[in-house]
C-alpha cells in the first residue's frame, strides 16, 4: 500500500511538459545570446574613447565576437571589463 497513489496516465503528460519547458529554455537561451551577440557588434562601431569609459578595448570586442556562436559575447566583455577594473590586464 502506498501513501500516495498517482495514476498512470499523469506520467507521460509530466513529462511532455518537461520536454516542452527543455525546448522553450533553450529557444529562449538561444535568442538571448544572438540579440546580446547583435549588443557587441554595436559596441564594435563604436569609438575607443567610448569603449574606455566602459572598461573595454576594442581587441575585446573582437575577441568576444570571434568566440564560438553558443558563447554569450557579452558575459565574456562583462568578465574582460572586471578583471582591467580589478587591475589583473592592462
Amino acid at each position: 500500500m502506498t501513501i500516495i497513489h498517482k495514476p498512470l496516465w499523469d506520467a507521460p503528460a509530466a513529462s511532455i511538459r518537461q520536454a516542452g519547458k527543455t525546448v522553450f529554455g533553450a529557444a529562449s537561451a538561444i535568442v538571448r545570446t544572438m540579440g546580446n551577440r547583435r549588443a557587441a557588434r554595436r559596441l564594435s562601431e563604436m569609438p575607443d574613447y567610448l569603449l574606455t569609459d566602459l572598461g573595454i578595448r576594442r581587441d575585446d570586442v573582437s575577441e568576444a565576437l570571434h568566440a564560438d556562436w553558443h558563447q554569450d559575447p557579452t558575459y565574456r566583455l562583462a568578465m574582460a571589463a572586471a578583471r582591467r577594473r580589478r587591475g589583473l590586464a592592462d
